[in-house]
């Protein structure tokens, strides 16, 4: 069994322990360390950060992660954030009549009878609008790669419907700028998450 600095999440899914620790991004399925979904994106899809300066990237980073836990904090304990992209997030909720249902969910994902992966999607919401629960997405970024979010959603889907038995029927993106509020709709494809999975798998043979 692996020792860990800090362990900040420990859930049982389908059985089976998975820790998550925050300082590394890192892991573990019944003590085996695991990649996460955005290691299996990467790995499979050209990055569109290649020309990018890395301290460009790392500044980004932190403002993304900034929103997230100030959108985690509202959710889970109710406590307001301050950003612009935050309030941002409010009007896209009112506006589109949207409930956060859980946040920061753990899944894991299971590909040819083995945990291949694990991650922690934003949010799993609910629309007045449309029948069902779907998984919602927060990216900061200022450009949407929409093949990599799809892949993204895609893998969190199955490893969501893989992990608690019920069914997504629908994916969302919370685009949140400055100056910009829009939610995207990311449609459902199964067969490319599979795929990506099998190509994967091939990789680390």
């Amino acid at each position: 069994m692996n020792t860990y600095q800090s362990l900040d999440i420990t859930e049982y899914i389908k059985g089976k322990r998975v820790d998550y620790i925050d300082d590394t991004h890192t892991y573990y399925v019944d003590g085996v360390k695991v990649p996460n979904v955005t290691q299996i994106v990467a790995a499979v899809l050209p990055s569109p950060y290649n020309d990018v300066e890395p301290t460009v990237l790392q500044q980004a980073a932190h403002r993304g992660v900034a929103l997230h836990k100030e959108i985690e904090l509202f959710e889970k304990h109710q406590l307001p954030g301050t950003s612009i992209e935050f309030n941002n997030y409010i009007f896209l909720k009112k506006y589109h009549r949207i409930q956060s249902l859980d946040n920061e969910k753990l899944v894991i994902i299971e590909h040819e009878g083995k945990i291949v992966c694990a991650g922690r999607l934003d949010m799993i919401i609910k629309s007045e609008l449309i029948k069902g629960i779907g998984i919602g997405d927060v990216k900061r970024t200022s450009n949407i790669h929409f093949e990599h979010l799809k892949l993204q959603l895609n893998l969190y889907r199955l490893g969501y419907m893989q992990s608690y038995n019920e069914t997504i029927q629908y994916l969302k993106c919370f685009h949140l700028r400055k100056f910009v509020y829009e939610l995207i709709d990311i449609p459902i494809d199964e067969s490319f998450a599979i795929l990506a999975l099998n190509n994967y798998s091939k990789m680390v043979l």
